[in-house]
């Protein structure tokens, strides 16, 4: 039974994240409600709260599938062609891309980010100088501020050239924060 209502959830889950990414790509971010992606989804308003609180909460959801390639390069385990493939997809959507990681959404994104950064820094057993919390936000945020940069057309740049610098950046600053080996 557990297995059974276990799909059920992932299904309705899959359908509410699908539904909003939709209406997300169609529409500004500030303009969906709820009752717009229970109709998108054909569920129930009940159903929507027995996995989420607010369209703010299925919005970062709905990101941590994406992040989770950024997530990788943050931490120097990035696939450069995967992660060329979301900036492509950040750049056809750039005006929503913009308005994601400004603002108090921004600061969300930054937060879900920092939160798969750390949960890979624990993965690894990683010893670092920082507090893993702190080295979590420090990768992040340099995951994320080129693309910022570059989405809100602050410099130009290639996917294969940006792609290749974070993905650079996150092994070379995993590597700096990683504590010295103890002396034997």
């Amino acid at each position: 039974m557990a297995t059974r209502q276990d799909r059920r959830v992932r299904r309705t889950r899959s359908s509410l994240i699908e539904a909003f990414n939709y209406l997300l790509l169609n529409r500004r971010r500030d303009r969906i409600r709820v009752s717009d992606i229970v109709d998108r989804a054909n569920v129930g308003r009940s159903t929507f709260y027995q996995h989420y609180s607010s369209a703010d909460d299925i919005h970062m959801e709905a990101l941590s599938r994406p992040f989770a390639i950024l997530a990788d390069a943050a931490v120097g385990e990035g696939d450069a062609e995967r992660l060329r493939y979301l900036l492509e997809h950040f750049w056809e959507n750039r005006q929503r891309a913009r308005a994601t990681f400004a603002g108090r959404t921004g600061e969300k994104a930054v937060r879900l980010l920092a939160d798969m950064v750390e949960a890979r820094l624990h993965a690894r057993d990683a010893q670092l100088i920082l507090p893993s919390r702190l080295a979590a936000l420090q990768l992040a945020e340099a995951a994320l501020a080129p693309i910022r940069g570059w989405v809100g057309a602050e410099a130009p740049c290639t996917v294969h050239v940006l792609a290749a610098a974070i993905c650079r950046s996150g092994e070379r600053m995993a590597a700096a924060l990683a504590a010295a080996p103890a002396e034997s």
